[in-house]
Formats: structure tokens, C-alpha cells, sequence
């Protein structure tokens, strides 16, 4: 390995490189994760949005009226009409099958994750997406962020040496009431937040072979399925990979001290510590790091590292239209490559149903 400097640590990339000409953006929906990350990524990025749809008008409106759009589409297929544009379906997993089947062939769309409600739909959509010709994506968006940008060229260069270890934990208060939808999810927590975590780890690590996994309630919620979870995936002998997510860190009594979310990764040769910022106090936030260590090089800040929204955006926005265009020749987050990440989420929620090995006293 050649020898690394301070300075080839806190200039490494953090940026997804822009489409040349940029293409016209639909976009059918309105919650919360458009306004507060796709929409304000695509203004930074200046990715032109043509029109939005959400059979809640008032978002709609609302959406246009602050991010200058000019068409408010009175129905999805009014909106799927549109010519030579990306189409970006931001919708609830239960829906997603059903906008699918509507979109025309050799269109270009970016599907929001999870991949719908079950692996069969997951296949489903897999099916649609390939009989139809359609260049598509899954917004499974970690692995875009500038943090995780500039760990994969740490990770190319040799930084970090043969990976050994990598580690995520989070005790934050997530304010779970800003996505009502899920109270009528029988699985929350693996699917629709960890899913980030899986599909990233498997860019990293590549496929684990087996799960562990558990998810449970919190007595404050209630009407959510579960809220927490410990994960473990399993590799090769030398390789511990764990997930321990808690997402009700109740801020309001135990205060910020100790809320904390990170992400850890050694390998024989260097390792990574990356804060993921935005998840304490969400949406607020905290500055986001990812600081790095290799031989002769101590604990080192990368510059310019943005937040996680809405810069990966901007990444999973870029990379498909790049894609699209010939600019490159990999679509990392494709739906063939998150059809692996769903089944990855299902070995969870199946370990998840299953009883633990019973001690007997």
C-alpha cells in the first residue's frame, strides 16, 4: 500500500459526480421525505422537477408552492403521461405495485423503498420492471451519502486493509408521528429504516449468508409494530457484523447526553468511525463525521462530508440518470441489486418470528 497522508484522508471524494443533461423530473407524491429530501436535493442539485402528484392536493400545493413547480398533476396518470422525464415514485410500500403497473415501457423512474409490502411483490415489481424495459432505481439511499462516498474510495485504496469488524448502533428518539402510515405496517423498524443500514452493509460486505434478528414494541408506541431491533448478520469466520437500533430514546427525560448513532468498520490496516448526524434530534440534526485511521495516520476528519439529506439524493438522482445516459455503466442501487436487499430484509423479519434457542435451567 502506498503511503497515506493526513491530507489524503480529508480530501477524499464525498461527491456523486452530475449527469451531463440533466432530464425533467415527475414526481407522484408528496409526504414528508419529499419535502424534506428530495425536493430540497433536486434545488440543490438544480435537477429541474416538471410536476407532482399526491391524491392529498393540499401536499401537492404545498410542495409547488414552495419549490417553484409549475404542474400540479390531477391523477398518477396524468403524471406517468409525461414525456422524456424521470419519473420519481415516492410512495408507501402497500402502493407501490399498483403505480408499477402504470408506468410505460422504456420509461426511467426511481421507486421509493422498501420494494413493496412482501418478497412476492418484491418479485413482482422486479418482473414489471424488466418486461417493460424500464430503467429503474430503488431510493435505497445511504451508500450515496458524502460520508459513505468517501469510506467506499478509503475502502478502494486499500485504507482499511482486509475488513474485520463493522458495527451500528443507534439510541435516538425518532418521531415516528410525522409517517402515520406506518401504524398499519406489521413490520416497521427492519424495513423502513434498518433497510438503509442492510442494503449499505452489503455494498461493503457483499451478501451475508444467514440472520439474526429482533424487533420489538416500546410501550409509547403502541400502534407501531416494533421500534427496536438487534440484528446479526453472519460472513465468513473472521467478520462480526451487528446492528443494535433503538429509536425511543426519549429525549424529552433523558436529554441528548448520551443519544448517540455511529457507524464503525475496522479492517487489519485502518478503521472508520462515521456520526450519523442527522438522525439526533431528527430532522434537525447534528453535523455529520466520518473520521479515519490507517497505519502512520492517526483519527482524521474528512472534509466536506454534507448530511445524509438531502446530499445522498442528489447521489441516487445522478447515478440513474447517468446510468440512463451512458455517463456510467453500473446502477448500484438498481432494482435487481434491492430485490437482494429485500431478501435480505425478509431473512430479518423471518428470523424475527422465530423463538430464540431456549435455555433450559
Amino acid at each position: 500500500m502506498e503511503k497515506i497522508s493526513t491530507e489524503d484522508i480529508a480530501n477524499l471524494n464525498t461527491v456523486w459526480e452530475l449527469p451531463k443533461n440533466k432530464k425533467p423530473i415527475v414526481i407522484i407524491g408528496a409526504g414528508g421525505i419529499v419535502s424534506d429530501a428530495h425536493l430540497p436535493a433536486y434545488k440543490k442539485a438544480n435537477f429541474p422537477v416538471r410536476g407532482i402528484y399526491d391524491p392529498d392536493v393540499e401536499k401537492a400545493k404545498k410542495c409547488a408552492e414552495n419549490y417553484s413547480i409549475e404542474k400540479i398533476y390531477s391523477s398518477e396518470e396524468e403524471a406517468l403521461a409525461e414525456k422524456d422525464v424521470v419519473f420519481d415514485i415516492a410512495v408507501p410500500p402497500q402502493v407501490l405495485l399498483g403505480i408499477v403497473q402504470k408506468i410505460p415501457n422504456n420509461s426511467i423512474c426511481q421507486l421509493q423503498k422498501p420494494m413493496g409490502n412482501s418478497m412476492t411483490q418484491a418479485k413482482r415489481i422486479k418482473e414489471i420492471i424488466n418486461e417493460k424495459n424500464i430503467i429503474a432505481c430503488v431510493n435505497l439511499q445511504l451508500k450515496f451519502s458524502p460520508m459513505m462516498i468517501a469510506l467506499r474510495e478509503a475502502i478502494d485504496k486499500n485504507m482499511l486493509g482486509k475488513l474485520t469488524e463493522l458495527e451500528i448502533s443507534l439510541s435516538v428518539g425518532t418521531p415516528w408521528h410525522l409517517w402515520p402510515f406506518l401504524e398499519t405496517l406489521d413490520n416497521v423498524e427492519v424495513p423502513l429504516h434498518s433497510i438503509h443500514y442492510l442494503d449499505w452493509i452489503r455494498s461493503v460486505l457483499g451478501n451475508p449468508t444467514s440472520v439474526h434478528c429482533k424487533s420489538v414494541k416500546h410501550p409509547n408506541l403502541p400502534n407501531l409494530a416494533d421500534a427496536r431491533s438487534s440484528i446479526i448478520l453472519q460472513y465468513e469466520d473472521d467478520i462480526r457484523c451487528c446492528l443494535s437500533i433503538n429509536h425511543t430514546h426519549d429525549n424529552s427525560s433523558h436529554g441528548m447526553k448520551h443519544s448517540h448513532a455511529y457507524a464503525r468498520v475496522e479492517g487489519l490496516d485502518g478503521a472508520a468511525y462515521i456520526k450519523f448526524g442527522l438522525l439526533l434530534n431528527y430532522p434537525n440534526g447534528e453535523p455529520e463525521e466520518i473520521e479515519i485511521s490507517t497505519k502512520d495516520v492517526d483519527w482524521t476528519k474528512v472534509k466536506n462530508v454534507g448530511t445524509w439529506f438531502p446530499d445522498a439524493f442528489i447521489g441516487t438522482m445522478s447515478s440513474l440518470q447517468r446510468y440512463a445516459s451512458g455517463e456510467e455503466t453500473e446502477l448500484t442501487h438498481s432494482v435487481d441489486n434491492a430485490y437482494n436487499t429485500m431478501a435480505l430484509v425478509y431473512a430479518c423479519l423471518e428470523s424475527n418470528s422465530q423463538p430464540g434457542t431456549i435455555v433450559h435451567y
